[in-house]
């Protein structure tokens, strides 16, 4: 067992769980896509700072077809793991039950593993599965606590299932990516999907005098430099050290570190169901990180 790269998939779903609290209170003022283009661009600052170097050589210039070829599997990362990733998951929070999104978001390691065996990068074993559905149901008991009343939405669920789906593929295509600096890498993807995000930016209206809030700030702050840099290099170690399936099945502790989360820090309840929930989450994870082989 790699326990460091357990120890960086946790890290990494820890945290981003964490920021929930930053991103609700940065919500309030600023606009989904407008947030989404700040904490990335502060993002790649911070990872500029820690490794403030350039790999673009003479001969990337002469032939950037060639350069482009190289740079498929970065550009392919930050388009679904940056972009469509966060966009599905933004809008479908607009056209449906949040409790709905956490659980269909839930099912991210499932896409993954899936991608996966397709794909021949990793097969996922019996225990995955039955460790899955597992989660799944915890985490069911924790989105909807007690009300088991579900708010069907077509457009919006549609919406979840395609950032999950996003999600998955990202983490494949992590996979295949070997670099020999992770900042650098981690940086690249994030460069591209700035790239992307840079044509939506034509729709809103910054008002940077937000920014001049302390509070607001030092969230933001927060956001771009955990979640938008150092996460992602967390994440993707993690992938190389324990591979796509494992790394994603933390996916799932996501739900309960950010009701516990916002429980210290909020003052939100915690219900028997909430820690039923908790415990066969975590049980479910327990059982897919099992294998079948020695």
């Amino acid at each position: 067992m790699n326990f460091l790269g357990h120890f960086y998939a946790f890290l990494s779903v820890f945290i981003w769980s964490s920021l929930y609290i930053s991103t609700k209170i940065l919500l309030e003022s600023f606009d989904p896509l407008e947030l989404l283009f700040l904490q990335f661009i502060i993002g790649y600052i911070t990872l500029f700072i820690m490794y403030p170097k350039f790999n673009i050589s003479k001969t990337h210039i002469k032939n950037p077809l060639k350069f482009l070829q190289k740079e498929k599997n970065y550009i392919l990362a930050a388009l679904f793991g940056i972009c469509f990733y966060n966009l599905f998951l933004n809008l479908s929070m607009i056209h449906t039950n949040a409790s709905n999104v956490s659980v269909i978001i839930a099912t991210a390691p499932l896409f993954s593993a899936i991608i996966s065996f397709i794909f021949g990068v990793e097969k996922p074993q019996i225990y995955f599965f039955l460790g899955f559905f597992l989660c799944i149901f915890g985490i069911f008991l924790l989105s909807f606590n007690g009300d088991f009343r579900i708010y069907f939405n077509i457009k919006g669920d549609i919406l979840a299932f395609l950032s999950a789906f996003s999600w998955g593929v990202y983490a494949v295509i992590i996979s295949k990516i070997n670099p020999q600096n992770l900042i650098l890498s981690t940086r690249k993807i994030i460069f591209y999907g700035i790239l992307f995000i840079l044509p939506a930016l034509f729709f809103i209206t910054f008002d940077i005098s937000k920014m001049l809030d302390s509070k607001i700030l030092a969230h933001l702050l927060f956001l771009g430099i955990f979640s938008s840099g150092i996460c992602f290099i967390l994440w993707n170690k993690a992938t190389q050290l324990i591979g796509v399936i494992h790394t994603n099945i933390y996916v799932y502790l996501t739900p309960i570190i950010t009701i516990f989360a916002a429980f210290i820090f909020l003052d939100e309840p915690l219900t028997l169901y909430i820690i039923l929930g908790s415990l066969l989450t975590i049980l479910g994870v327990l059982l897919s990180e099992k294998s079948l082989t020695p």
